[in-house]
């Protein structure tokens, strides 16, 4: 038989009040999840649980801080998190509905295991951009970055000896490719 979760909430057709639930989330609990992106953090996540006439409405708060690599330069970087969200759940048979954030569980559940619907609510706080503040990316990874941006650093130490370049410069190119010199990102 297989252990519930710390993460179960119960759910209790005769329940007629309004429940509260906290967790502390590390790094234990994206460790247990597979195919989880997110790998470190510390967040607080608080869960209000209401009945209603023919469902149950889960409110989660979450505050706190994940780990992701940065987009610029790789390296993990602090990202906080302070997001809200709802679902609503529901017994009996799996049907379609038009809100994406109402579930049906089969009647004979005692209730829902909410840790894969906390991590989903975690990685839709992410930013779709997410670096380190300017100056704080790691030097190394930020030099190589700058010297294959249009506009970065000057062509000839961008492509200097220590970078893998030619020192002499009169290496020919592919005129198809000159006009892509011009573009500025």
């Amino acid at each position: 038989m297989e252990t519930e979760s710390k993460y179960f909430i119960p759910l209790d057709e005769e329940q007629k009040q309004t429940l509260d639930y906290s967790f502390e989330i590390g790094d234990d609990f994206f460790e247990s999840l597979e195919d989880a992106e997110i790998k470190r953090g510390n967040l607080s996540v608080k869960l209000n649980c209401k009945k209603g006439t023919s469902s149950f409405v889960l409110h989660f708060d979450i505050d706190g801080t994940i780990y992701i690599p940065c987009d610029r330069c790789l390296e993990d970087m602090e990202q906080p998190i302070s997001t809200e969200g709802e679902l609503t759940v529901c017994f009996g048979e799996d049907r379609p509905v038009e809100d994406e954030d109402t579930i049906f569980i089969p009647e004979t559940e005692t209730g829902i295991d909410v840790q894969w619907n906390i991590y989903e609510f975690i990685a839709l706080a992410i930013p779709l951009r997410h670096v380190h503040p300017e100056g704080q990316c790691d030097k190394e990874m930020a030099s190589k970055f700058a010297s294959i941006m249009v506009g970065g650093e000057d062509e000839d130490e961008a492509n200097g000896p220590e970078d893998g370049g030619d020192d002499d410069g009169d290496k020919p190119t592919d005129p198809r490719w000159d006009v892509l010199k011009n573009l500025k990102l």
